[in-house]
This record gives structure tokens, sequence and C-alpha cells, in this order.
């Protein structure tokens, strides 16, 4: 990455505010006793030691919820590095890098990375030897890198000033056409658009969010008139509006982009600053809930609103026009038929936008078909899970999200090896422990479901997606003339109708037993264990619902997760139908170098619904990294100067 510098915009007028923090280098001038230069002379550079493996078991480790360098943590520590005097190392210059639960072990414990600072070692009288850097297991790590953008510094006190200001909400009327100078039009408020928002106010850039949704605050009351009374908002819902279809979910902040990469350290201090707990930053495995998302978001949008962003809730984007003379984008068209003048577009409309993808797909704009999956959601007991994990001697430690142990979840994949579903993966998706299954339909004729938990996932259900992969060659059939780069998403849509039609209608879900599933039979109704879902479920076929291949490969890989852990297919495992939008199924094709589509100059499609990232964390970055694009196109040195990933 290079050096970060300050420039003035010549869009927008503002200054790009380079805000990263100097580390403490710490040490001191003193001369160190030979010891402690013994143990730094493998790796001279840096501070401190990374101490891989640190296991402390659950009767001596403080919970899940401590992420303290508690005594039995700084005494394993000190026995790694063969410390002199072990029981003096004390908690200064001693901290939690990771936390996870490690149940494999008996007793089940707890798994640490810590940093310590050869400060601390000395005053623990240093190592009996020299201590040697091995990967993986000690490593000698360097001063945090301090190009590492920080945004949000003083997002709460902003976003608190901002609600309290007696001129909230009041200001001059805004033409249309006073946009256009060096506007950003950002188009959904989703993980991608959110950050993209961020990064380009913070560097002085004039920025419009058009979300067809709602707030928070009025989304979740859409949300519970669907949930007490069926009445579904198509353009306020679990897919649609403030936070995107994340918000409304388990909050999994795991990612596979890594959790060491510039953008990654970013996005995870800003959600602190907006009001995360600290803990996200250790936790293996962190999540925040639908509860702490919905307070991140508000806050968010505050800090926003005071730093100049401007948010047309309840607006949907039609199309992005083109210059006539350039044919760069040049302005967003809402569905009341107003337009938004502006110099660039980022696109961060969610895996649902397929209206908007129709008319981009309409309008030139290069689409190609992306893989995705589709399946079911199958949810177990919490109870079961947690015994499954932890044996039945440590599953009571679990005690509803309250207790030592963190509430079991799981990862499973197969791939089949021979048959009609022969190559074909399967595996478990967005599992969500302590959770529920919640409608994600957007009209009531396509039937859609995903799974959500609270921070405490105190539910007594387990769920995930048990999907498979959906190639281009499952999707083609059900194309329409025309549409072909978009046949994934007619594939979707049929699935949906079906599952609605297997339902009866109403939202009501279709499900089966996966005993019965894996038998080819429907099940009894009055045998059904029961379900989360809170709009009804009745017994169908399920087994009839996807191309036989899919259904092949999901019952395949169903029976060996069975044998890999006892009672996952079972009669107390519900299967619920249909899980169809894991992803977006279209990509818009950008350059990899500009993230510009390389078919409409100044329209950066981003995130998970342009096909570039999955899950809030990937999102996120891909929202900074479309900023960064955005504001070295027009000349203005980024809040840092990252290497562009994730293109």
């Amino acid at each position: 990455a290079a050096s970060s510098s300050s420039s003035s915009s010549s869009r927008g007028g503002g200054a790009c505010r380079a805000n990263g923090r100097r580390g403490d280098a710490g040490g001191g001038a003193r001369a160190r006793p030979k010891h402690a230069r013994d143990a730094a002379r493998d790796a001279p550079i840096g501070t401190a030691w990374r101490v891989y493996d640190v296991y402390v078991p659950l009767h001596l480790d403080a919970g899940k919820d401590s992420h303290a360098a508690t005594r039995a943590v700084r005494d394993a520590v000190g026995k790694i590095l063969g410390l002199k005097a072990a029981l003096e190392l004390d908690d200064a210059g001693v901290r939690v890098y990771r936390k996870t639960c490690d149940a494999r072990a008996d007793p089940p414990g707890f798994s640490y990375v810590i940093d310590v600072d050869d400060d601390a070692i000395e005053r623990a009288s240093g190592a009996v030897r020299p201590i040697r850097a091995r990967a993986k297991k000690v490593e000698r790590i360097r001063e945090e890198d301090e190009r590492t953008a920080e945004y949000g510094l003083n997002a709460v006190d902003a976003a608190n000033a901002y609600v309290r200001a007696p001129t909230r909400g009041v200001r001059e009327d805004v033409t249309r056409d006073s946009r256009s100078d060096g506007c950003v039009v950002v188009i959904g408020l989703g993980p991608a658009g959110l950050f993209a928002a961020l990064a380009l106010a913070e560097a002085g850039i004039k920025v419009t969010v058009v979300e067809r949704g709602q707030p928070v605050e009025t989304r979740g009351k859409d949300i519970g008139a669907l949930f007490a009374r069926r009445q579904l908002n198509a353009e306020s819902n679990l897919c649609y509006g403030e936070g995107g279809a994340g918000t409304w979910s388990d909050g999994k902040l795991t990612t596979r982009i890594g959790r060491n990469g510039d953008r990654v350290r970013s996005v995870f201090r800003a959600l602190v600053r907006f009001g995360a707990p600290e803990s996200i930053l250790v936790d293996g495995k962190p999540h925040l809930g639908t509860d702490r998302l919905v307070r991140i978001l508000r806050t968010a949008r505050h800090y926003l609103e005071s730093i100049g962003v401007e948010f047309l809730f309840g607006e949907k984007a039609t199309r992005v026009n083109r210059d006539s003379v350039t044919g760069a984008a040049a302005s967003v068209t809402l569905a009341s038929g107003e337009i938004v003048r502006c110099a660039s577009v980022v696109l961060a409309a969610g895996h649902s936008s397929r209206q908007l993808m129709e008319a981009l797909h309409e309008d030139g704009v290069k689409l190609s078909y992306q893989s995705f999956a589709a399946g079911f959601r199958i949810e177990h007991p919490q109870g079961l899970l947690d015994t499954i994990q932890y044996g039945s001697k440590y599953a009571g430690y679990v005690d509803n999200g309250k207790g030592p142990l963190p509430v079991a979840d799981y990862r499973v994949a197969n791939t089949v090896e021979d048959g009609v579903a022969a190559g074909r993966a399967c595996y478990s998706f967005c599992m969500c422990p302590g959770g529920q299954i919640v409608p994600t339909s957007t009209v009531e004729g396509e039937l859609c479901i995903n799974g959500m938990s609270f921070s405490k996932r105190a539910s007594k259900w387990a769920n995930s997606g048990l999907v498979s992969a959906i190639s281009e060659a499952d999707a083609a059939p059900f194309a329409e003339v025309g549409y072909e780069p978009l046949c994934g998403v007619s594939f979707q849509r049929h699935i949906e109708r079906e599952a609605a039609i297997m339902g009866g209608g109403s939202l009501v879900v279709p499900v089966q037993t996966a005993e019965d599933f894996l038998l080819e039979r429907v099940s009894k109704r009055e045998t059904l264990p029961s379900s989360s879902y809170r709009l009804g479920v009745t017994p169908a076929p399920l087994h009839e619902l996807y191309p036989p291949a899919v259904t092949a490969a999901i019952r395949e890989s169903l029976a060996r997760f069975d044998k890999q852990l006892p009672g996952f297919a079972g009669s107390q495992a519900l299967i619920h139908a249909p899980e169809a939008r894991t992803s977006s199924p279209v990509r818009i094709d950008r350059d990899k170098e500009t993230m510009c589509s390389v078919s409409m100059d100044g329209l950066y499609p981003t995130g998970e619904g342009a096909g570039y990232a999955g899950g809030i964390v990937s999102a996120a970055v891909d929202g900074l990294a479309a900023a960064d694009a955005i504001l070295r196109a027009c000349g203005v040195t980024p809040h840092h100067a990252f290497a562009v990933d994730g293109a």
C-alpha cells in the first residue's frame, strides 16, 4: 500500500482526510538485559510476540463472554514461551487477539491467540531459552500498520449531537440539479452502500443515498405487521430497507476474505464506533444479531447525516441514465419520476433488486450469469445440537445462551462423487444457532425464507441453509427470451412460486422432516416437530421442488451429514422451503482496476447484489474499495491508499 496524503477534491469541494493513528512503539529507550535481547534476536522488528493455540479448559476459563487475559490465560502463555517466572506474567502488556471455543477437546474449552509485549516478558524474568519464531505457533509481530483507515472516529458524539440539534431535518429545498456538482449517488443502503457512503463523505464528497426501503425504525414496524397480521409491504420487509437483507439475520461477521486485511480491520473498527461491542475484534466467530444491528445502523445514519449525507428513503431507483455525449452514468431515475443528477453511481443494490437488473440489461449494461446456491432451511432443536457438539456431560453449560459455553453451531459440506448429481456440492449456509426462520418474500406469490438470530441466541431452535450449487445449465431452461444473463433470477422465481403453491399461499411454508425427505414421503401433520416459523407450516413433498440433480445432491449429502452428526437427518430435523437467495445469480461485469462497469463509465457495481461479495463484511469491504476507486478517479487520494482487493 502506498503512503497516504491529503488532497483537495475536484468533485464535491472537500478534502480527503487521512485519519490513521500511529501505534505506540512501546519499549522505551532504556537498555534491555541480555535475555530480552535474546528473545527478540530472531525477528528484530516489532515489540511483541503473538502466541497461537493457547488452550484453557472450561473449568479454568471465564467463559465465552470474557475477553480478558485472565490468570489462567497468562499461565498458559507463560508455559508456552518458557518464561522463568511464568506465574509473574501480569496482565499489562498481555492482550487477547482472538478467542474461539474449542469443542473438540475433552473437556471443551477455549483456544486463544495472545499478544505478549517484550516488556511483560522482561517483568516475568525473561525466557529460560531464547524464544524462537515458529509460523502459526509463536510469531514476532510488527507494529500495526499506521496506514489502516479509521472511519467514524467521533461517530457517537456526532450522531448524538445531530439528533439533539433543533434544526435537524430542516434545510432549504434541494433541487435535483444542485446535486450534480460532484455528487455521488449510492443506490442501496446495505453494507456496501453504507461503507461506500461513509468513505466518500469523510473524504469531502457530496453523497446522496437512494434506498427503496425504510429506516430501521419504520422497517421494524413493517416487519412486525408482517409477523403479527401477515401484512407484507412490498417495499419495506426483510429484504428491502436500511441495512439490507443482513439486518434481520444472524449478523455474522465471519468472512472468507480474512480478518487481517486493512479494509476488514477498518470495517470492524467502524462498527465498534457505531455501537458494536468491542468483543467482535477478538471473537473467533463474531456476530451481532438483529437487535444490535438496528442500533448500529441508526447511529451510523445519524453520523452520516451530521457530515452531510442525504438519504432518500422510500425511493426506488429504476434506471441509471447515460450522458448523451459520453455514455457515462449521469443520473438516476426514481420510481416517482424524479431524476437525480450525479457524477458517479455506486450501484450497491441487494441480491433481490430484480427489476433494476432487468433495466440495466435493457440499457446495454453487460451482465453475466453468476453461480449461486439454492435449497432449503433445516431446523433442529438447539438442545440437540448442543448435545451433539459438547456431549451430554457439557451441553448444560450452554444454558440457552446464558452459560459459559456458546450455543452450538456447525458447518458441513459434501461433494457428490457419482450418480446424477456427480460433482455437485452441498453445504450448510448462514447457520443461525439459537435463531428462527423468517419470511424474506417481497411479493406474496413468491415464497422465500432465511434465518435470523438475536444477539443472545436464546431461541430453542437452530437453523441453517442446506443448499446446492446451481449452474448456468440448471438455470438456462428457465430463461426468458432476450434476458438470458438473468436466467438465475428466472430459476429463483420459478422455485419460489412453486414453493408458494406447495404452502397454499399466505406465506405458509411447506415442510418435510429430514427423515421423510430421504424416504421421499410426505410427512404427517400430527407428527411434525415444532417450527420457529411464525406464519405457519404445512407438510409437502419437498423432494419434488427442485430439479432431480439438485435434489439428489442434497439427499445424498444429508445422509452423509447424519453420519457425521448423529440425529442431523432424524425425525426432529424439519426442512423448510425454499432458501433460494443465498447470493446474487447475476454479476454486473466491472473492470478489475477501475471497478467501473465495463459498459458504462462512472457506474460502480458494488457488493453482493452486483455479484462481488457474500456477507456483511465482504460487502462492506467492497463498498470501501468502490469509494477508493471513485476518489482516485476524481484525483483525490483516498483515506489511505489501499491496494485494490476484491475487485
